[in-house]
């Protein structure tokens, strides 16, 4: 029998492994998710379960049985702590306490940042290097490759998953890249996308031959010479392959890693675009610094847990059968489209 439990699917695995963390993979069972309806007394069973999403309420409901059973559970996060994704999103407007920490017994985080912060909310944490954030690819340009081979100087914007909440921020992230896009055209610098919200694609007019969707970001990030984004974990990448970056700032939220250049209304752009692209060597200094180099593993504050009976949640079996299904697509889509 295998000793522990991964929630997600195999391809989930490999995004996020560490072998430091996973030293024998033929210790792990895949698909966790499938066992959703079982009881809390059924993990205990496995001597770990592992999840690396904190956004999904089901995989969650597995963790809390687990846990009552004295099972040893772990998070993986997925990029870094997106502070306002959780508080600000109106999509988690009715479930503000789902993610509680205290059900975790240790919280591998991608950035030193996040770590801390965790911690300072009762979590026990630990820094980690997944392979879909560092390591960076050492193909060859594939055929998927649009950016086009010239003495142009070359930008590429992209935003995370999950941009914008309401029409406000939306407005400002389009105003900001507009004068971005419009800055390039007047100083002769090509300007190449990775946008996949159809709002934003629609109001920008984006050809999709410039629009990079399809592969690993990272040999894309190879051939431009400045990243600009919505705080998002791709900065991370950017980072490691000493890619200048410029931060989108729209929202007052806190930010886990902070950019060695941001923009926070149109009127900046053309400063902070010429530093960036020069890549102001102050500026390159401090950005150098994000990169998680220290390992940290701080103690759990004692917190008020919540006495539930987490036996009483049942999914339906159509329920069920939608979570399994949309586990198993997801790995598909990405190997077809994304990577």
């Amino acid at each position: 029998m295998k000793k522990i439990l991964f929630i997600q699917s195999e391809f989930d695995f490999n995004q996020f492994f560490d072998e430091k963390i996973f030293p024998n993979r033929d210790d792990i069972e895949f698909e966790g998710i499938k066992y959703l309806n079982e009881t809390a007394e059924y993990f205990s069973k496995y001597t770990k379960v592992y999840s690396c999403d904190y956004f999904d309420e089901y995989a969650y409901s597995i963790i809390k049985k687990a846990k009552s059973t004295g099972v040893d559970t772990f998070l993986l996060m997925d990029g870094i702590y997106d502070w306002a994704n959780l508080y600000v999103n109106p999509k988690w407007e009715e479930k503000k306490n789902f993610f509680d920490v205290s059900f975790y017994k240790l919280i591998y985080c991608v950035d030193s940042h996040s770590a801390s912060y965790l911690s300072s909310t009762g979590a026990s944490t630990d820094v980690y290097a997944p392979s879909r954030i560092f390591n960076i690819t050492t193909k060859d340009k594939t055929k998927k490759n649009k950016i086009i081979n010239t003495s142009k100087k070359k930008i590429l914007i992209t935003s995370s998953n999950t941009p914008y909440f309401d029409k406000t921020e939306f407005i400002r992230i389009i105003n900001i890249f507009k004068s971005v896009i419009e800055w390039g055209k007047l100083n002769s610098v090509d300007i190449y996308y990775r946008i996949y919200n159809e709002k934003i694609l629609k109001e920008l007019d984006i050809n999709q031959e410039v629009n990079l969707t399809e592969g690993s970001i990272d040999t894309y990030l190879k051939e431009i010479d400045v990243l600009i984004t919505t705080p998002s974990s791709i900065s991370i990448t950017a980072a490691a392959l000493d890619k200048p970056f410029i931060h989108i700032i729209y929202r007052d939220t806190p930010i886990a890693v902070q950019a060695a250049w941001q923009i926070f209304n149109p009127e900046m752009s053309s400063e902070v675009l010429k530093s960036a692209l020069i890549r102001e060597e102050n500026r390159m200094m401090h950005q150098r610094t994000i990169i998680p180099k220290m390992r940290i593993n701080l103690e759990t504050k004692k917190i008020n847990k919540k006495n539930e009976d987490v036996n009483v949640v049942k999914y339906s079996s159509l329920k069920l059968f939608l979570v399994i299904l949309k586990s198993k697509l997801k790995g598909l889509y990405y190997k077809l489209f994304k990577y």
